[in-house]
């Protein structure tokens, strides 16, 4: 192990003093001095905002002028709304985001095919997807809002919280009354699943939580730790049944603005940023499972008999959302076709 270590440390120092010499030699990508801004809904402590960091000072080691990207957390420049977080990229007001597919899902309903139930059993099937055919089918439809993807993060797996029981089976989660967010694929699978569902501003969960008026949350682990779920709630159950993501997208008309060479250094450093904030969020992921473990909190999994049951009973969400999408006039072969990429195996 110490060998390997030597070497990788090794290998390290030399790539880092070819791209030295590289870079003295004249290989940078010329730029004037450049500021974007940058919002995400997630805290300035995230892996969020620090993919915005990454991707800063990776276009600032290659080009020539200053590049830098002043973040705005928590949506702080549209007053907390994640909606109009986006709009803002898309009207140009704002330069760079981050956001869920599910809110992105306001204006584009087929976004939300990321977020089907059970599409995805581990992350690498979530790597292959996302950095293949899965992109290549979202990627049309978020730049036709007037935005680049330059990468696509992770929101992650969203796990169950709840104060009642253990979730183990289907018959556990029937009944519990639980706060999901806003999106109708999450709607439509929570009423498969049995549950009283509802939907509140994620500002108010906490409290909704505390004071019983909801039994249960679904969301990753780093979003819900971030907001202290753990202290008012006593089971987490671990599983793959909703997954989100995350576009990080650049306004196109800036984009457009960049010389050729500056595109392509974009979006190398928009796909490294990307791919590091989702090593990150799953190494985040397991901290909180440990962190709340630890504190007491019941950690469930389910058995694969228990998965084929929540299968099962879902197994009509992904037809309910082709015709929730066919419903606002997309094509429904498209459609169909998009649900294949991310359903089929």
């Amino acid at each position: 192990m110490k060998k390997l270590l030597a070497v990788i440390l090794a290998l390290c120092v030399v790539f880092s003093m070819t791209s030295a010499v590289a870079f003295a030699d004249g290989d940078l990508v010329e730029c004037e001095d450049t500021t974007l801004t940058f919002c995400c809904s997630a805290a300035e402590t995230t892996c969020w905002a620090q993919m915005a960091k990454v991707f800063a000072d990776y276009v600032n080691e290659r080009t020539t002028g200053n590049f830098e990207v002043e973040i705005y957390a928590m949506d702080q420049l549209t007053n907390g709304s994640q909606t109009e977080g986006i709009q803002a990229v898309c009207d140009g007001s704002i330069d760079l985001s981050a956001h869920s597919n599910l809110i992105y899902s306001n204006f584009d309903q087929r976004l939300n095919v990321v977020s089907l139930p059970f599409i995805f059993d581990n992350t690498d099937e979530v790597d292959e997807v996302l950095d293949g055919a899965g992109r290549e089918a979202l990627a049309p439809i978020v730049e036709s809002m007037g935005l680049h993807l330059m990468g696509i993060a992770e929101n992650g797996f969203r796990h169950v919280t709840n104060n009642q029981r253990p979730i183990e089976s289907l018959a556990d989660m029937k009944g519990l009354v639980i706060r999901v967010a806003g999106a109708q694929v999450l709607k439509d699978e929570y009423e498969a699943w049995g549950t009283n569902y509802t939907t509140a501003n994620w500002s108010e969960v906490y409290t909704g939580l505390q004071t019983g008026t909801y039994e249960a949350q679904e969301n990753p682990l780093p979003t819900a730790d971030a907001s202290s779920i753990s202290d008012v709630q006593d089971y987490v159950t671990y599983w793959t049944g909703v997954y989100d993501c995350i576009f990080f997208t650049m306004n196109q008309e800036l984009y457009d603005s960049f010389s050729p060479e500056m595109q392509a250094l974009i979006d190398e450093a928009g796909a490294y940023a990307a791919n590091n904030q989702r090593q990150l969020e799953r190494e985040g992921d397991q901290e909180v499972l440990d962190k709340w473990e630890k504190g007491g909190m019941k950690v469930s999994t389910l058995s694969d008999e228990a998965v084929q049951e929540f299968k099962d009973a879902a197994a009509g969400v992904p037809e309910k959302f082709v015709q929730t999408c066919v419903g606002l006039g997309f094509d429904q072969a498209e459609v169909e076709q998009l649900v294949s990429i991310f359903t089929e195996d």
